[in-house]
């Protein structure tokens, strides 16, 4: 494949990933205006974004399965039209409850986004490519994902809340009308296996009895949970609470996300001079002392929603690292069954951020106390999965090489 087909497939990846990532941040600057205007609290009006993801974790795996057996672009159309039927919904919906079908409906649509989407990667690139793919579209896609909390404040200030679902009404369309015409299937006939409930059931077990590939998985999900949970937490605590300005709110999700971006636009370099494994620690590190700082500024400035702040983009640098390396080395860990893979990866992905958040909206109490301590919760569980996967990797290595 040359450089030139490449390109082609990442912008097409790009395309099918962009409107299910906005989804998330573009609209969190209109969480107060909401709660007004739907006269919802706090824990109903993050609700919206539990529910949507419980819709990706439902949808995930049956993605998967299918698209191994019909190739991807076919899912994919079947997905990005839910996606868009559950955004037309979102745009005119009076009630909160038809608001919150609209999101399951969303989420129904974007999950097959992320699956196909990761599933694709895994198709037109060989592993070192893959890697090369996904570096450059988790630096691509986060340099438009921090453009949304802008955009979407914007909108929200300017037209309403309401324009913000339609930006994703918009994008939603414009993905369903480029994957329709310039999408080349990239799962070969050949290589595609017949859908058998019997056989499906077996890869499902295969993959759920696999403990690398679920270390990999859980390690990923938790860093993003906390990464999602602070930003849907701090979206009403950072403006009702601590009265922030809404138009400055959505410059702490720009910096969060910023800090992100550096980690991606360094992570190849880096791995050029010090190799992969250094490169995970550093990762690692940096995502625990994003925590910590955190942590201090929690008891030092519990209401300085700047200071609070750093500490994340610390976290959210060395999460991308973390992300970067250890997503594709789980991707190859079943190689013959990516769909389901990518499936599973995504719904467990998704299921945990929706129960962080759930906990978080429970706990909260108009500070920042229970939230820190959430996102430092998840960084404190994903240390030792990291440490026992990195323990039992290098014991293989080892063993392979006696033998």
């Amino acid at each position: 494949m040359n450089r030139k087909t490449e390109w082609k497939y990442l912008f097409l990846i790009i395309i099918t990933f962009i409107a299910a990532c906005i989804e998330t941040d573009i609209y969190l600057p209109a969480f107060p205006d909401m709660m007004t205007w739907f006269s919802a609290s706090e824990s109903a009006i993050q609700s919206l974004l539990t529910w949507n993801f419980v819709g990706i974790c439902i949808s995930g795996p049956f993605y998967g399965p299918l698209s191994d057996a019909l190739g991807r672009k076919k899912p994919l159309m079947i997905a990005l039209g839910l996606f868009l039927a559950g955004s037309l919904v979102t745009v005119f919906a009076q009630s909160f409850n038809l608001m919150l079908w609209g999101r399951i409906l969303q989420g129904l649509g974007s999950g097959g986004c992320f699956t196909l989407g990761t599933a694709i990667i895994f198709d037109a690139f060989q592993k070192e490519k893959a890697i090369r793919a996904t570096n450059n579209l988790f630096t691509i896609i986060p340099i438009i994902m921090s453009g949304a909390p802008m955009l979407g404040g914007y909108l929200n200030n300017t037209y309403g809340f309401r324009s913000n679902f339609l930006a994703i009404a918009v994008f939603v369309l414009l993905s369903f009308i480029v994957c329709l015409f310039f999408f080349d299937e990239t799962l070969p006939k050949e290589k595609r296996t017949d859908f058998e409930l019997k056989s499906t059931l077996k890869d499902f077990k295969l993959a759920l009895c696999s403990l690398p590939f679920w270390q990999m998985t859980f390690a990923t999900s938790l860093l993003f949970a906390g990464y999602i949970a602070f930003l849907s937490g701090t979206s009403v605590l950072f403006v009702v609470e601590f009265g922030m300005s809404k138009t400055i709110f959505p410059f702490i999700q720009g910096a969060i996300l910023a800090g992100w971006v550096m980690g991606s636009l360094l992570l190849n370099r880096a791995i050029a001079k010090w190799g992969i494994l250094p490169i995970k620690k550093a990762g690692t590190i940096l995502s625990a002392v994003g925590g910590v700082v955190l942590l201090i500024m929690t008891f030092i400035a519990p209401r300085d929603p700047y200071l609070l702040t750093s500490g994340v983009v610390i976290y959210a640098f060395g999460a991308n690292w973390v992300t970067g390396l250890y997503f594709p080395e789980g991707m190859e860990i079943l190689p013959h069954i990516k769909g389901i893979c990518a499936s599973l990866l995504t719904s467990a992905r998704l299921l945990i951020s929706a129960l962080i958040i759930g906990l978080t909206s429970s706990l909260y109490n108009a500070t920042i106390y229970p939230l820190a301590a959430v996102v430092v919760g998840t960084i404190v569980a994903m240390l030792p999965i990291l440490f026992l996967y990195e323990k039992r990797r290098a014991a293989n290595a080892a063993a392979q090489t006696i033998s």
